[in-house]
């Protein structure tokens, strides 16, 4: 996801999904070692608070997810968790999204309707 209040952190995650693959290459040579990463949804955490615009980035993603629930930091926890234990043992080179299906929903036709209802205003 990009955003304009996001700053460096786009580049910055963009250059860890590269890395997946490389590291995942280049350890596999000498080693079994995984690679994976997890990609959350907006979270409501207190280093999230001191992005400029994160709580109406935040307030939109509400609106979006198909629950009407941002996703919680411990269901990103038992991500990571799932992915550190031997049932993901045949996962390496990923990115695994947990976004409580926010990227799915971006144009949700009611968001739709309530942006273009404030333009004609």
């Amino acid at each position: 996801m990009a955003s304009e209040s996001y700053g460096y952190m786009a580049p910055i995650k963009a250059a860890l999904e590269s890395s997946l693959a490389f590291l995942t290459k280049s350890f596999s040579r000498f080693s079994a070692v995984r690679f994976n990463s997890v990609s959350a949804g907006l979270l409501k955490t207190s280093a999230s608070a001191g992005i400029p615009g994160y709580v109406d980035s935040y307030l939109y993603a509400e609106k979006v997810i198909p629950r009407h629930r941002a996703v919680e930091t411990d269901e990103v926890a038992s991500t990571a968790a799932f992915l550190l234990s031997p049932r993901s043992s045949g996962i390496t080179a990923q990115s695994i999204v947990v976004d409580a299906g926010m990227s799915i929903n971006y144009f949700d036709a009611d968001v739709i309707s309530a942006v273009s209802a404030a333009d004609v205003d």
